[in-house]
Order: C-alpha cells, then sequence, then structure tokens
C-alpha cells in the first residue's frame, strides 16, 4: 500500500503539505506553496506548475486506489478560470471512477476561495 510519508521529491518542489485524505469519500485535499519563482513576466503562477500541482495531487489519490497498486498519468485534461498569485494554493482530487484498469480523477485548484483551475485526467493502474 502507498505510504504517505514516502512521497516523490516533485511534491515537495511544489510545496506540498497537510495531507488529508477522507477514506469514506475517497477524495485527497492538499496543500501547496506557490512560490515567487513559479511566476511568469506578469506574476502570475505558471499554469504548468498549477498542473503539477493538481497531478501531483491526483498521483497521490490514485496511489491509493482499491487495487492498492501503483498507477501513472496517461491523459490530462486542464481548464484554467483566473490567475493564481503567490502564495498557498488548496487542491482538491477525487475518483470519478475506479476501474481495475484504468482510474478517472478530477481535480481542482482554489486559492482565496476562489476556483483557479479543473482538471480531468486518467490514470493506468501498473501490474
Amino acid at each position: 500500500m502507498f505510504n504517505l510519508s514516502q512521497l516523490p521529491p516533485i511534491h515537495h518542489l511544489l510545496g506540498g503539505h497537510n495531507i488529508q485524505w477522507d477514506t469514506e469519500k475517497r477524495e485527497i485535499a492538499v496543500s501547496y506553496t506557490a512560490l515567487e519563482s513559479f511566476t511568469n513576466p506578469r506574476g502570475s503562477v505558471e499554469g504548468g506548475m498549477i498542473c503539477a500541482m493538481l497531478d501531483d495531487a491526483m498521483g497521490i489519490l490514485a496511489a491509493l486506489n482499491q487495487t492498492a497498486k501503483p498507477a501513472a498519468t496517461i491523459n490530462l485534461s486542464m481548464d484554467f478560470f483566473r490567475p493564481c498569485e503567490v502564495g498557498e494554493v488548496q487542491a482538491k482530487a477525487w475518483f470519478i471512477k475506479e476501474g481495475r484498469k484504468i482510474l478517472s480523477i478530477e481535480s481542482e485548484a482554489w486559492q482565496q476561495g476562489k476556483l483557479v483551475a479543473k482538471t480531468s485526467a486518467a490514470f493506468m493502474v501498473l501490474d
């Protein structure tokens, strides 16, 4: 089974912390710290950094799948709704469907109570 104490290096690079796993709802919430070094020339956090945060949160969730086998992202679609600023970002991820081979997952990034971005992804369960 996945060990939350052994998270990948990207999780730490993104300032991931305060992981909350709701076993009953099969949802995860993760806080990230968007740094100045994550910004574009306009001063907003690069979309790719937000995408990495959401992929990380979904990856953690995927690792907690019912088969207890590792899973890898095979596709990801992302929509942006507003600029993200330097500071705290809250990510939420949940299963849409947990198949034996494919996990359908959605996630959202929130900042100061406003939706920043949303993703839909598929993860393949590895043997």
